[in-house]
């Protein structure tokens, strides 16, 4: 389908914008709160992803937490270069996701979504347990800062910020390219398809726990590249840098920006960005009030705003075409997602 105009040229203004604003903004708080947004909008777009085949993942912290620590045990213990231990950040959670995924995705509904959370937390109980490579409590550190020398291109990653905003800003673009193209897609429709009818699928003769698996590991590569991003730039490791709390965020964040869409996700991701910027500016009493807000908002969205704020603007519409005598069309599922050729 074709989009309107308006809808192709203003990521890619937005993009641009991104991309001049720490030529004009000098405060390093704000740099550092968009660098930590292009990382969560990374991990949100994940959650998109599980949730297109009909799942709910809050285990994102712990493969996030997985390429942090990995980066930072090859550069550290084994003094690989950064670049080269960068992908192998994602390999490695993506393996882990393989793995958890020959029981895990066997589950339906919320057995799923509790079976992350116990992953979650037995992550992290591996990454706090004393002894281990991993450091404990005490986590990793200093871990080794990224150095680019091309030519006479020449990267101070511990002068400035700049350099971990454009590197977290170029990952966020590239994973939101690779779901916006799979979204399109046929392989995109295919997920779309098993989310709504798993049953129909699997008589199409598509795998759909081979799709499963993919979608599943696919969210988990890109977590494990954010956390590759995030372990130098804060030059120590910690188990509490990856808690439940955090994936239970990014869920909230998908579902009330409107998780059946990348875009919808990303909304609601800048959303909640926003939000949890409101709250630095209240009095720290009211932070103690921060989750019943959060969950407050989810339950409204919920009954009003089902589709979340990316979708209100197409219940408007409809609502606009009932007032005025014109038929609105229920919303059915595309021919183009059970469509094998």
């Amino acid at each position: 389908m074709k989009l309107p105009r308006w809808q192709m040229f203003v990521p890619v203004l937005i993009i641009i914008l991104m991309f001049v604003l720490p030529v004009f903004m000098n405060s390093p708080r704000y740099i550092a709160l968009l660098f930590q947004l292009f990382l969560y909008i990374v991990l949100a777009m994940g959650v998109y992803s599980v949730w297109s085949v009909g799942f709910i993942n809050a285990a994102q912290p712990a493969f996030y937490g997985l390429g942090a620590y990995t980066v930072a045990l090859l550069t550290m213990k084994a003094g690989m270069p950064y670049w080269l231990a960068f992908p192998i950040a994602g390999i490695i959670p993506a393996l882990v996701a393989l793995l958890f995924g020959t029981v895990g995705l066997k589950m339906k509904g919320a057995y799923f979504l509790f079976l992350t959370i116990a992953l979650n937390e037995f992550i992290l109980w591996v990454f706090r347990t004393p002894g281990t490579i991993f450091g404990g409590m005490l986590g990793l550190f200093p871990v080794p800062q990224p150095v680019i020398h091309i030519f006479s291109l020449n990267v101070d990653f511990t002068a400035s910020l700049i350099p971990y905003y454009y590197l977290a800003l170029i990952l966020a673009i590239i994973t939101c390219l690779v779901y916006f193209k799979l979204y399109s897609s046929r392989l995109g429709r295919v997920w779309e398809s098993i989310g709504k009818s798993e049953d129909l699928m699997a008589n199409t003769g598509i795998s759909v726990y081979a799709q499963k698996q993919i979608a599943f590991a696919v969210s988990c590569f890109f977590a494990g590249l954010a956390g590759a991003i995030w372990a130098p730039y804060i030059s120590i490791v910690t188990p509490s840098q990856f808690s439940l709390w955090q994936g239970i965020t990014i869920v909230l964040g998908a579902l009330v920006g409107g998780i059946f869409s990348p875009l919808g996700t990303i909304i609601g991701t800048v959303f909640m960005a926003v939000l949890n910027l409101l709250f630095t500016y209240l009095p720290k009493e009211t932070v103690q009030y921060q989750p019943m807000v959060l969950g407050l908002i989810l339950v409204m969205v919920l009954l009003f705003m089902p589709t979340g704020i990316f979708g209100l603007s197409g219940r408007i519409r409809n609502r606009i075409k009932e007032l005025t005598g014109h038929k609105v069309v229920p919303p059915e599922i595309k021919k183009d997602d059970v469509k094998l050729a």
